[in-house]
């Protein structure tokens, strides 16, 4: 079974995303701050995460970069279709830029693909 690492500053979003992804035979790993992320890239394995970057600082970026040298997929969720967004998260290894609100029959499909 794949694990998911999710990541959002919102408990709700974590709670609904983690919720979803169970139903569909995944298992999943919630972070909600950079303790969080430091603490599951250093214990924790997982297959493929979704960055919410909203809420968070430009250290994010450096947070993406440690999940690529991991060779693991991503995808950053942002809330607003920014070019800004979609070039920096592209350069530092993000497979795309997911735009909320999201389609939960696409996003399963996507993480499928990729598992």
């Amino acid at each position: 079974m794949a694990t998911i690492l999710i990541l959002s500053k919102l408990s709700k979003n974590l709670e609904l995303m983690a919720e979803f992804f169970k139903k569909q035979g995944f298992d999943s790993i919630s972070a909600s701050s950079y303790e969080d992320l430091d603490r599951i890239l250093s214990s924790l394995s997982f297959d493929v995460a979704l960055l919410d970057i909203g809420g968070f600082d430009s250290k994010i970026w450096h947070y993406c970069e440690k999940i690529n040298k991991h060779g693991t997929p991503f995808f950053i969720i942002s809330a607003v279709k920014n070019p800004k967004i979609d070039k920096e998260g592209l350069k530092k290894g993000a497979r795309g830029v997911l735009v909320k609100p999201l389609v939960m029959k696409e996003l399963n499909e996507i993480i499928k693909a990729l598992v």
